[in-house]
């Protein structure tokens, strides 16, 4: 079997990363896997050189662009022998769905996002065309456009070659002492991403006596705004607002020892966490959909999606057995590795 999986997206962020773990785990368990995606930015410069990664997708999404990036696709499928077409987004879907009809392939589509499963007519009959539905948050199985379809759980593939307990830590960059507690939050600095109330939590824990220092990983037109809520909240000696990180993302995590997770992301698969996981991090978090699939028996959830809430859950967990907890997420989250991943795939495609 050889699979073309297309994600028309130009970032790392949002389904592009899982989407090329996804291509990524299944190489790594023998399958023939390709990668296209919208070229001429950043995300270009990052994957580019790989013989498997087709910049393919056009930026424009308009009709002429539209057929000219089908038949891009067709050139890879003629070129690789492609069997079967996995798309992410719902663009790439429509591409995938013409390719796939003009050149009878097996057709797979991956869902990132409850927004995207609507009950209108286009995207009842795309759905029905696909032969294949998976879903990167558990939940999403039960939604009603899905009903009667045989639905895979696909979550975000974790490469445990990044994402990994041993190596080096960011502490000092920061000025965190050896011995500190660091509370960290992680996404892009956008309104409505949980950033106040993670703000909130970290105050009240402050509140109950906690000398927690707080770590920031992002940037975004949101930051001014957080400022000031940290200034309100009497905490901004405390936080640290440490940008985007990338290639050294592990190494912030593992400066970590709590990662406060307060909404869903862009792409609803709640990666960071699973990263947070492998890096020995306790995540504590929101009871946000999906999340009980990823903390499987450990106590990660709060009883409520509240700052007064996950407070406490973050103080009990910092005064419990944090060094076992520790070893427990490290073990959960090799079920997500890249194996498991391409197991969850194949069974999936056969």
């Amino acid at each position: 079997m050889k699979v073309l999986h297309l994600a028309s997206a130009n970032r790392w962020t949002g389904a592009a990363a899982p989407a090329f773990a996804e291509v990524e785990s299944l190489r790594e368990a023998g399958t023939e896997a390709h990668y296209a995606y919208v070229g001429g930015y950043k995300l270009e410069a990052k994957i580019g050189h790989l013989g498997y990664a087709h910049a393919a997708i056009e930026k424009a999404q308009n009709p002429a662009a539209f057929y000219r990036t089908v038949a891009a696709i067709e050139r890879i499928v003629e070129q690789h022998g492609i069997d079967l077409l996995h798309a992410h987004l719902t663009y790439d879907h429509w591409i995938a769905r013409t390719v796939a009809r003009r050149r009878k392939l097996r057709l797979a589509r991956t869902f990132h996002a409850r927004r995207v499963l609507r009950r209108d007519p286009f995207s009842a009959h795309l759905i029905r065309r696909t032969d294949h539905v998976f879903v990167i948050n558990d939940a999403f199985r039960d939604a009603p456009t899905l009903r009667g379809r045989n639905v895979i759980f696909t979550p975000p593939p974790l490469d445990l070659r990044q994402f990994t307990p041993e190596g080096p830590n960011a502490r000092a960059l920061y000025g965190f002492a050896p011995d500190a507690k660091v509370i960290t939050v992680i996404g892009k600095l956008s309104a409505g991403r949980g950033f106040e109330e993670a703000l909130q939590t970290f105050a009240a824990l402050r509140a109950s006596g906690s000398d927690a220092r707080m770590m920031i990983i992002g940037h975004g037109e949101h930051r001014p705004t957080l400022e000031r809520l940290a200034q309100a909240l009497n905490i901004t000696p405390h936080v640290t607002f440490a940008g985007y990180h990338e290639d050294d993302l592990a190494e912030h995590y593992r400066a970590s020892d709590v990662l406060l997770f307060t909404a869903r992301g862009s792409d609803e698969g709640h990666r960071a966490v699973l990263e947070a996981m492998a890096c020995g991090v306790v995540p504590a978090t929101f009871p946000i959909e999906g999340m009980d699939a990823l903390a499987g028996t450990l106590p990660l959830l709060a009883r409520d999606p509240s700052p007064q809430s996950l407070a406490q859950h973050v103080a009990a967990t910092l005064k419990g057995d944090l060094l076992q907890l520790r070893a427990q997420v490290i073990t959960r989250s090799h079920d997500f590795a890249y194996g498991r991943a391409a197991e969850r795939l194949l069974a999936g495609y056969r």
